[in-house]
């Protein structure tokens, strides 16, 4: 088991997933399905999030991330969708980035977040 000081190799995942509050707003870039809502980002790493979600969103669906911290939009894709209960009205989106990085605004990152070998597009690749 890894401990907060020792050195891990990045894992396909991204690196730790920090728990985190980032307002941002998801729009659809899909034609047929044109939305733009609200969501929140509550767990987040170099290759993508967990975003609080208002609807459901199908998987494979690009959504853009608006009004992020540290570059003010970027596109990821909807890798899962779930329901966070029948009465809560709320959805769990997990996304994968287009283009990896910290884009959170995060100043203190796990060792982990190494941004160095760009390889991030072939394990996308492999989901």
């Amino acid at each position: 088991m890894a401990t907060p000081g020792s050195k891990r190799k990045r894992s396909a995942r991204g690196g730790t997933r920090i728990p985190c509050e980032i307002p941002v707003t998801l729009a659809s870039l899909d034609p047929h399905e044109p939305f733009s809502e609200p969501g929140q980002v509550i767990l987040a790493n170099l290759r993508g999030c967990a975003v609080r979600s208002p609807r459901p969103v199908p998987a494979g669906t690009v959504l853009r991330l608006q009004g992020l911290p540290a570059k003010n939009e970027v596109d990821a894709r909807v890798i899962n969708c779930i329901s966070l209960g029948q009465y809560e009205h709320l959805w769990l989106l997990g996304l994968a980035l287009d283009e990896s990085g910290n884009i959170w605004g995060i100043e203190t990152v796990p060792e982990d977040w190494d941004e160095d070998d760009g390889g991030d597009q072939d394990l996308l690749k492999q989901a």
